[in-house]
């Protein structure tokens, strides 16, 4: 019996037509393959927006100018204009600036440190100190903090080169005096230093055919031979920068390196402007040796500081603005130290354990009776912290500071011990402070504001202002749609619950309109992708659910005639966990030790971890890395161009600003800065409106109009009083508003509303036209007051109310605001108008007239 096999063959016309579906599967992967590659590993257009370090132009060997003006005995003037003369000492760094319009002197360091009765040991090292670096070692340990006079002035490690109207310090700082003994020499060097002074050079080096240089003989050179060779290396003109070039010569291996001393080069370069001085850390004047890592660097630490027998005020950015005055007794309590922009969301800490106001102005005075300094930096300030504290603690000065953080650390738990982790690489960034000397016609913080506003409007930062008598803007947040858990035979899913259609929206702008208030600005949430808690903006689809883009256009339409403006709102940087087309992978920054996504939340109530959902997982959200920036604010202005959008409200660019601590890739939060303002100016096109949250200085270059603006400060224990210098600045440039008034618990309204008054703000609401209710269940249930026709009576009132004081003053700039008692304030403005606000239950008189009891008077304009 014959076996036969029953085999199953493909037709030759079957084989070629899954050899061809196999060929278009591989083209289509490797299309795949190469898209995504393009998309994200190789797009690198964030590179050509970010600002690089300066090359640091050589300086000539300091040579000190004829001083005919002798204004600072013993010390050597370095350069001067027609305002101000910049005096350095060489034998201790110490530098003075004269201005010569007031005859007054600032130095760099107290000039009676030596009698301070409270300083000492590293106390007193620290005022003589023009810096004070915090560093790791060679084990990634962190060390004591090293002072430039303690590790550099005291051994006469600096150099000094003549730059362009000013001076460049060089400071080389070591546990022990450096010696000019490098590892190798050329044979050009070794020639010079071999007939100089002792000759000791044949006694430590050998020549090294191989390398045609001379190297350390490995046996027999003494200590005394060592301190012979750098007498000798000192007498003919060898440098410390020579020094670094000869050991840059040979790379050591890993153990030669070990074996090398812990050391750093920092460099500082003092340059006067017209006003003052500008002193500057550049990048390629740091340097690390001997296995060490700079962490930060305190600049400038008692530049201009107030001894304990002056009277005068320190002038701190917190909110709205705070004073801490000289000498007010508060020493023991804790020393005032805060990052500028909030601490990087990357490097933060999970727990939140205090709810505080933001630094969102990169400034700081130091204010004396008759004379004031403006510090503000200018480059670096997303690294920097601001660092104040009065008389009496550690020493007899009052004094402020930044603080620029160069390198940050993480740490990793290895068989339970806790491993410090550095970055890398310094950050790329070269720190720029301007110090400006104020005369006694800008004394106070009254007159640090007007004179900070000044330089950012001479600089294009700011706009003029420009007063006219007209209604004030009434803010109002509309939330459209937002995601709510629906169910389908069984299976779970999320839907677009509409709050507030676009038709609705018109009847809100309408029913306002009817109450005589035309100048709304509405900021319209949940509009587009998917509602609040959106997608991506890399493509906009406007919501069906809400009445779809011609709807959108009727809405737009319908503001503009009423008087008002529409802006929709995006967010940018935080994108939410429940976002479709986002690729977390590679889109979204990480934390630099653990390698893994930064994936934040609200705040637990529990736990106080700024990682909770609390039952909703669209509360949690991702951070966008500064790489992608670029992209996505391309992408947001293409839409609002084809939807022909005017304005646009943007949730977190104006009040966010994060790293990418990839260790691949890492972007730092100066280069992340850099690229949040370039998204402003993509956004900007074709002359739209831009409305930010929060408001940190560098977003009022771009935005009219403000939400949230900082109204208070944080009044931690040391400081004395809160003040509106956020608003002294930006007033007349920008429109603002705080807090959204019916999701804010308040004991007195009414006292709410002077407030505003006082500070020159306008009203601001959240409405949806259904029932606030119906958002119970869904990430938006915290929002429990925001029904339309609940609030609208109060809403009308209220703006009615604060109108009638702030339009005569509406587009003028704040000049003067005075604290007259605990309860009694003026606020002076540039078109002439005085208001009164008291915040008594009682009438107050004040400069001839009587201000009734929880009210204002306008004084002069309209009103007079």
């Amino acid at each position: 019996m014959e076996n036969t096999e029953n085999t199953w063959q493909l037709s030759p016309r079957a084989k070629r037509i899954v050899w061809i579906i196999i060929a278009v599967l591989l083209v289509a992967l490797l299309c795949l393959v190469g898209w995504y590659i393009v998309h994200y590993r190789t797009y690198n257009v964030y590179r050509t927006l970010t600002q690089k370090p300066q090359t640091i132009p050589e300086g000539e060997d300091f040579a000190k100018l004829k001083d005919e003006l002798k204004a600072v005995p013993s010390f050597s003037l370095a350069a001067e204009n027609d305002r101000v003369a910049l005096y350095v000492k060489t034998d201790t760094a110490e530098v003075a600036v004269y201005d010569k319009e007031n005859g007054v002197t600032v130095y760099s360091n107290p000039q009676e440190a030596d009698k301070d009765p409270v300083a000492r040991a590293s106390n007193l090292e620290n005022l003589k100190s023009q810096f004070i670096l915090s560093y790791l070692d060679a084990n990634a340990k962190e060390g004591t903090a090293w002072s430039s006079y303690a590790k550099a002035v005291a051994n006469g490690q600096m150099e000094y080169y003549s730059i362009p109207d000013g001076v460049r310090v060089v400071y080389n700082l070591s546990n022990e005096r450096i010696l000019m003994v490098p590892n190798q020499l050329t044979a050009e060097w070794y020639a010079i230093i071999a007939e100089s002074g002792k000759k000791a050079a044949p006694k430590i080096y050998d020549y090294d055919e191989e390398s045609g240089l001379y190297t350390m003989k490995t046996q027999g050179v003494t200590g005394r031979n060592k301190q012979q060779m750098d007498q000798d290396a000192r007498n003919a003109g060898f440098t410390m920068e020579d020094y670094e070039e000869m050991q840059a010569l040979r790379v050591l291996d890993d153990d030669a390196d070990a074996a090398e001393a812990l050391s750093f080069t920092i460099t500082l370069d003092w340059q006067l402007t017209s006003d003052g001085v500008r002193v500057s850390i550049p990048y390629e004047g740091l340097g690390e040796f001997g296995g060490g890592q700079i962490r930060a660097i305190q600049l400038l630490p008692f530049f201009g500081a107030a001894g304990s027998q002056e009277t005068g005020e320190i002038v701190i950015p917190d909110g709205s603005g705070a004073i801490m005055r000289f000498n007010n007794g508060k020493s023991t309590s804790p020393q005032y130290s805060k990052s500028i922009y909030d601490i990087d969301l990357v490097d933060s800490d999970y727990a939140v354990t205090q709810n505080m106001q933001t630094i969102r102005l990169a400034l700081y005075g130091i204010c004396r009776e008759e004379s004031s300094i403006l510090a503000v930096c200018e480059r670096g300030a997303s690294l920097a912290n601001i660092t104040a504290d009065v008389a009496g603690r550690n020493n007899s000065y009052n004094f402020a500071y930044f603080t620029f953080v160069m390198r940050r650390t993480d740490t990793l738990m290895i068989s339970n011990e806790t491993v410090i982790v550095a970055e890398r690489d310094l950050y790329p960034v070269d720190c720029t402070v301007r110090y400006t000397l104020l005369g006694s016609e800008e004394t106070g913080y009254n007159g640090l504001a007007r004179a900070a506003r000044g330089q950012l409007i001479e600089q294009g930062l700011l706009k003029e202002a420009a007063p006219a008598e007209a209604d004030i803007p009434f803010y109002y947040d509309v939330i459209g749609g937002v995601k709510e858990t629906a169910h389908w035979l069984g299976v779970q899913y999320l839907r677009v619950l509409p709050m507030t259609t676009f038709a609705e929206a018109e009847n809100i702008v309408a029913s306002l309109k009817h109450e005589n208030i035309s100048n709304q600005k509405m900021n319209l949430q949940g509009w587009m992708n998917g509602g609040y808690y959106h997608d991506p903006v890399t493509s906009v689809s406007v919501l069906r659910q809400l009445g779809g883009t011609k709807g959108l256009t009727s809405l737009q339409n319908a503001l503009e005639r009423s008087g008002g403006a529409l802006y929709p709102d995006a967010a940018l940087q935080f994108v939410t966990d429940i976002a479709k087309g986002f690729f977390a992978s590679e889109e979204a920054s990480r934390y630099y030790a653990e390698g893994y996504v930064v994936n934040l939340g609200v705040i637990n109530p529990i736990n106080l971890r700024r990682t909770g959902t609390l039952g909703y997982r669209e509360r949690g959200f991702k951070l966008l890395s500064p790489k992608f920036l670029p992209r996505y604010a391309e992408g947001l202005a293409k839409a609002a161009d084809k939807l022909q959008l005017n304005n646009l409200s943007l949730r977190d660019l104006g009040q966010e600003v994060h790293a990418d601590k990839r260790r691949t890739n890492v972007i730092d939060r100066e280069s992340a800065l850099d690229l949040v303002k370039n998204a402003f100016v993509t956004l900007q096109g074709n002359g739209r409106g831009l409305m930010v949250t929060g408001g940190n200085d560098y977003s009022i270059t771009y935005a009219a109009d403000v939400l949230d603006a900082p109204l208070e400060a944080t009044l931690y224990p040391i400081l004395d009083e809160q003040i509106p210098l956020w608003e002294m600045i930006v007033r007349g440039s920008a429109d603002y508003t705080g807090t959204a008034i019916n999701l804010t618990q308040s004991e007195n309204p009414r006292e709410d509303l002077l407030h505003l008054i006082e500070y020159g703000a306008s009203v601001h609401y959240t409405f949806t036209w259904k029932d606030a209710a119906e958002m119970k269940y869904t990430g938006l249930n915290g929002m429990f007051a925001t029904t339309f026709s609940s609030w609208k009576d109060e809403a009308v009132e209220a703006y009615h109310f604060v109108n009638a004081a702030l339009r005569t003053v509406n587009g003028a700039e704040i000049t003067e605001h005075a604290r007259l008692s605990e309860t009694l304030s003026r606020v002076t403005y540039s078109n002439g108008v005085t208001l009164y606000v008291n915040h008594s239950d009682a009438d107050a008189q004040a400069d001839g007239h009587t201000v009734g009891a929880m009210d204002y008077l306008v004084v002069g304009g309209e009103a007079q």
